[in-house]
């Protein structure tokens, strides 16, 4: 009498997120009972490349006003978080605020960011910054709601460890 495999759901469900084929009797991979190609899921990143826009010429991103602001950023940032403090201010409001200098320089240094204002620095579709996340190549929060939220610094992290340039 032929003995019948036990079956167990759990790891029914844990074999499907693997990344390795089973075989058929002839030794040959098989997916889903089928002898065919197995796709493995990606463990390196293999970006696709932003694209430039063929009907606006290249322009700069930032006017000469925003240039110089970027270059003076550095050393002012330091001098406004610790020469001045809040101790003038305050005679003017009530109670106390709700951060501090350091919390306030940091929220507007390295401001979160929606699922849409990443994936157009990022220069590609919501989808395939979804996919980034997933698969922990880019970091992110979530909302109470659920929604991804990103840091600018993660961003500029990501671009710095993955970034492509587009192509022409």
């Amino acid at each position: 009498m032929a003995t019948t495999k036990e079956f167990d759901p759990l790891a029914y469900i844990e074999n499907a997120f693997l990344d390795r084929p089973g075989k058929d009797a002839n030794g040959k991979a098989e997916r889903n009972g089928h002898s065919k190609a197995v796709k493995f899921r990606k463990t390196q990143l293999s970006a696709p490349r932003p694209r430039r826009s063929k009907d606006v010429p290249s322009q700069t991103v930032l006017d000469p006003h925003l240039k110089e602001l970027l270059e003076l950023l550095p050393k002012n940032i330091e001098f406004l978080g610790r020469f001045f403090n809040d101790s003038v201010t305050s005679n003017y409001y009530e109670g106390d605020f709700k951060e501090s200098r350091e919390d306030l320089i940091r929220r507007l240094l390295d401001p979160v960011l929606t699922l849409e204002e990443a994936s157009r620095l990022l220069g590609v579709c919501p989808a395939t910054v979804r996919r980034y996340t997933n698969r922990g190549w880019l970091e992110h929060q979530r909302t109470e709601g659920g929604q991804r939220r990103f840091r600018l610094s993660h961003v500029v992290k990501f671009v710095s460890e993955h970034g492509r340039l587009p192509q022409d």
